[in-house]
Formats: C-alpha cells, sequence, structure tokens
C-alpha cells in the first residue's frame, strides 16, 4: 500500500491526459516538450502555472522553466507506471475513479457557486454592526505571554497563584518562586488576530487581568498589560465584509443545493447501513441562505467546501488581511 500511495497521485495525471502519444494535429508551437515521443503542451504548463497564482513577468520564465521540468518528471514516473501496469491494479483503478468523482462534484460545485452575488448596503451595515469587536468597538492589545512547559497538569494550582497578581513582574516572580520553567513574550494584537474565543474572553477583562489558556503542550498565561481602542468605521471595513458575505452566500447556495439534490434522489443504503435511512433527512433538511450567518459560511461536512475563484465574485472588492483573520474567526 505504501507502493500505492506514492505512485496513485502520479497516475492521477491519467484522468486530465498528461500526454497522449501519436495525436495529430497539433502544432509544433503547442508542444513544449517530448518525453520518449509523448509530448507536454503549453495548455498543460498553463494550467500547472495557473495553480502557482499570479506570477508577475520577471517571475514567469523561471517558473515556467521549473514546472515544466517538473512535467517531465512526472511523465517519465507515469510512462513507467504504465509499463508496469499498474494502471490495471483494481486499487488504483479505484483511486482514479475516486479522484474523477472529485474532480466532477468540484466541478459542479464551482458552477453553482459562480451565481453572481453582491450583498445589499444594508446587508453590510448589518453585519457591521453585529459585529462591533472586530469594527466599532475594536481593540488592540498589548499582552505578556507566558508558556509554563508542563503546566496544564498543574493548573489549578498556577491560576490560584497569580490570581493576586497585578503587574507582569508579579506574574514572572510567582512562577519563578514555584520553580515553574516557562518562556515569556511580549506582543501586540488586534481584535481580528486573535481567536474569537479568546477575544469574546478579554472583552470582559481589565488591564491587569491575566486569562489561562491551555494548549497540547503548555499553559499558556497571557497578561493584559495595555488596552488601545482602535476602532474600524464602515467604509474600512466594507470590502472585506463584502468578500465574507459573498463566499458566506456561495457556501449556503451549496449546501441547499446538495440538500435538494438529495431530497429528490432515491437513495437505499444497505446491509449494516441501512438503518442511515432516517437520518439521511435530518443530515439534509432545508436551511435558509438569506442573511449569510456564519452557520451558513460553515456547512455541515456532507456538503464539500467550495474554493471560490475570483471570477466568481462581483467587483472583488479591496484586500485587507487584518480585517478577514477577523472574519475567518467568526466559520
Amino acid at each position: 500500500m505504501k507502493k500505492i500511495a506514492l505512485i496513485a497521485p502520479l497516475l492521477m495525471l491519467l484522468i486530465a491526459g498528461c500526454s497522449k502519444h501519436g495525436e495529430a494535429g497539433k502544432s509544433g508551437s503547442q508542444v513544449v516538450a517530448r518525453v520518449n515521443g509523448s509530448e507536454l503542451t503549453v495548455h498543460q504548463l498553463n494550467f500547472a502555472l495557473s495553480k502557482m497564482g499570479k506570477l508577475d513577468q520577471s517571475q514567469l520564465k523561471a517558473a515556467s522553466e521549473k514546472v515544466l521540468q517538473q512535467m517531465v518528471e512526472m511523465e517519465l514516473l507515469k510512462q513507467k507506471a504504465v509499463e508496469a501496469k499498474l494502471d490495471r491494479d483494481p486499487r488504483i483503478l479505484q483511486m482514479l475513479e475516486d479522484a474523477r468523482q472529485q474532480v466532477l462534484a468540484q466541478a459542479y460545485i464551482q458552477k453553482i457557486a459562480s451565481r453572481p452575488i453582491a450583498p445589499s448596503g444594508d446587508e453590510i451595515r448589518k453585519f457591521y454592526d453585529t459585529h462591533p469587536e472586530l469594527f466599532s468597538e475594536r481593540q488592540v492589545y498589548g499582552i505578556q505571554e507566558f508558556v509554563v512547559k508542563d503546566g496544564n497538569a498543574h493548573a489549578s494550582e498556577i491560576e490560584a497563584g497569580i490570581h493576586a497578581a497585578r503587574t507582569a513582574e508579579d506574574v514572572s516572580k510567582w512562577l519563578k518562586d514555584n520553580h515553574y520553567v516557562f518562556n515569556a513574550n511580549a506582543s501586540r494584537k488586534a481584535a481580528e488576530q486573535l481567536p474569537l474565543d479568546l477575544l469574546k474572553q478579554l472583552n470582559t477583562l481589565k488591564v491587569g487581568d491575566t486569562v489561562v489558556v491551555r494548549s497540547p503542550d503548555a499553559l499558556v498565561l497571557l497578561f493584559l498589560a495595555k488596552i488601545d481602542r482602535e476602532p474600524i468605521d464602515l467604509e474600512q471595513a466594507q470590502p472585506a465584509i463584502q468578500r465574507y458575505l459573498v463566499n458566506a452566500s456561495q457556501q449556503a447556495l451549496v449546501k441547499n443545493e446538495v440538500a435538494a439534490l438529495r431530497k429528490q434522489a432515491n437513495v437505499e443504503f444497505l446491509g449494516d447501513f441501512s438503518t442511515m435511512a432516517s437520518n439521511m433527512a435530518v443530515d439534509s433538511g432545508e436551511e435558509s441562505a438569506s442573511g449569510a450567518t456564519p452557520v451558513a459560511a460553515n456547512p455541515q461536512a456532507t456538503v464539500p467546501q467550495v474554493a471560490v475563484t475570483p471570477e466568481a465574485e462581483p467587483a472583488p472588492p479591496a484586500h485587507n488581511p487584518a480585517i478577514e483573520k477577523g472574519l475567518a474567526g467568526l466559520q
């Protein structure tokens, strides 16, 4: 199976026809390389380059050469896989069919999600007003972080011990006096840079308070040293909110389409899975796509997540990574 796991991705290229022997009618300008007689075309190269995102003119030649070398290597490996008759292996055939199914399903999802959606000004204003922690009441926090090694086993003791601390020095002194091993680090974090659950906690605290957070490897103490009010007005926030609402609406469209398809389809679960029939209606129940809420932006696991292309969005708004991090926390 390890051998299959390594070779299967290479064989996926058979779906798209990575290369073809003896195909007539190709002009020489379309062919960028021949590998043992198999042709690699400029269209295949352009498709591979498109996966790398935007490239400026100065990067294009070097990137094209690198990608073409990778395509040649992939073609060589594919040819050897076919020579070894791996393309006839039942397990490999199943992998190829699975990949084909995913590509086609994703193509249909993309078609649904590409329908023009433009949130209204009222929807953008409503979203802005209902998330003051990210916009109108946005705050920037000065945080002194203490990462206590093996602190999770003594979380209650540590939390009680630092309860009276009013400065970062007090926290540090208590940890040292009680022989805890820790690292300290100061940072300044805006609201959109914090996980939403932590942001809600910090919004209830005042300067001098400490939040105790359990992480898998250590206990983290976040001492709140300073709070600065730095709101974002509606005009600044509008592009990021628009992008969020467009994506949320597209996800809702996809979820509702899958629910409708399941409702119309004749699906039978057999054998050990026969009891699933009664659960299908619950899982695929219709939900409204209006209002593009965080729930609509995060469909259930039964609905494939769609990566929306820029062409699917009406008039793509300006990109604001900081605000969009905060919006991502709502999903």
